[in-house]
């Protein structure tokens, strides 16, 4: 009879399992695209909980800026990199670039996150150094593990930035303090703020979680943006109407165009004696690739390849933080071998979450993205003279 029960309670869970799934991917699915909720509909509850949410966003912004909740000062500069849409702005890339930004000026930068899907317990990790590594993805998060990888600069997550960041001087006793997806962090002051914005598609569909991806609007983020930042950006002087319709909300901030450039991070060999000599991402025009990722924009992945001529037979997607496991790893070298696929492909991000002991049936390629500015020198000079402040 026990093991009745427990089998039942078993079965439960793993039907409530699916079920959540088969919630979340509705909801994401929702969240993505234009609509107008009928009466009555799932989209219209989720319309209406997006409501509750954007009052809820308006309030606690109202009481840090009258002064009831208060907000704490680290003793040391902090620039704040973040987004007022859920995921897929590039705020890591843009944190290690601005980083590598700060080192050439000659400052010692340090990166804090909240190491979102972390399973960390104390109130800060040190992931890294700089040089070495302490923590894994698992524990720290995807993005502060890979940043770690880089070994450029020490990387330290908490929920609490304040906590983390104290930790962080005492550590390493930083010039910056850099926040990795902190623009919604009111509870820690920043000296710059920093508005990511994909250019394309800066507000998704324009309604609040979780109907929409916005976190907030632009109406009330426009008063703590230092300067917009647009990702993804075409390489033209053409502007679109949804990038002038966001522009008038801040009349007087200083705004850039950057550029996503993939490269070659890691080129994993499956057979020395069918090694294939790639170099960089030119090297894979005309190849015949079969990609996996789980990234907020899976999309784009694929968009990049294909700029870069890559031949995309397949692209397997997965959720966002997705934790591969032993039987998707078997899918990816089946489905990757069916195609014809001569090589497989896969993101910074998403190596980061693999055991690197995996056995590929194919080459497997690491794409990293990094940041490139139109205006460099500009946003150099923006940097320094808020920095001699």
């Amino acid at each position: 009879m026990r093991f009745s029960e427990s089998y039942s309670r078993w079965s439960v869970l793993i039907l409530f399992e699916k079920w959540l799934n088969k919630l979340e991917q509705r909801v994401g699915y929702i969240s993505t695209r234009n609509y107008q909720p009928g009466i009555f509909s799932f989209e219209c509850f989720l319309v209406g909980i997006s409501y509750l949410y954007g009052l809820g966003v308006r309030f606690r912004i109202w009481l840090y800026q009258k002064g009831i909740l208060k907000q704490k000062k680290l003793p040391c500069f902090v620039i704040s990199v973040g987004n007022i849409v859920v995921g897929g702005a590039g705020k890591t890339p843009m944190a290690i670039y601005l980083a590598k930004v700060l080192k050439d000026m000659g400052k010692q930068p340090v990166v804090v996150s909240r190491g979102y899907k972390g399973k960390y317990k104390t109130d800060a990790v040190i992931v890294s150094d700089g040089d070495r590594i302490f923590s894994n993805a698992e524990t720290s998060g995807d993005e502060p593990f890979m940043m770690a990888q880089r070994r450029a600069f020490p990387v330290v997550v908490g929920k609490d930035r304040f906590k983390a960041g104290i930790q962080a001087i005492a550590a390493f006793s930083p010039d910056v303090i850099i926040l990795d997806d902190g623009f919604q962090h009111l509870k820690l002051k920043r000296d710059l703020d920093l508005l990511l914005l994909d250019y394309e598609n800066p507000l998704g569909n324009k309604r609040f979680l979780p109907a929409g991806r916005l976190r907030e609007t632009p109406e009330i983020s426009s008063k703590r943006a230092d300067s917009l930042i647009f990702t993804r950006s075409p390489d033209n002087d053409k502007i679109t109407g949804g990038v002038k319709n966001i522009l008038r909300y801040f009349p007087d901030c200083p705004w850039f165009k950057t550029f996503h450039t993939p490269f070659i991070v890691k080129h994993i060999v499956h057979d020395e004696n069918l090694k294939q000599d790639i170099k960089d991402v030119a090297g894979l025009k005309g190849k015949k690739v079969f990609l996996f990722s789980g990234l907020a924009k899976n999309r784009s992945f694929n968009h990049s390849m294909k700029e870069c001529c890559v031949n995309v037979v397949d692209h397997l997607e997965f959720k966002d933080h997705y934790r591969y496991k032993d039987s998707d790893i078997l899918m990816i070298n089946t489905l990757a071998k069916k195609v014809g696929a001569g090589l497989i492909l896969t993101t910074e991000k998403d190596w980061a979450k693999l055991d690197p002991g995996i056995t590929w049936a194919l080459d497997l390629i690491v794409i990293g993205i990094q940041i490139e500015f139109e205006d460099p020198q500009g946003f150099e000079f923006l940097l320094n003279s808020r920095l001699k402040k």
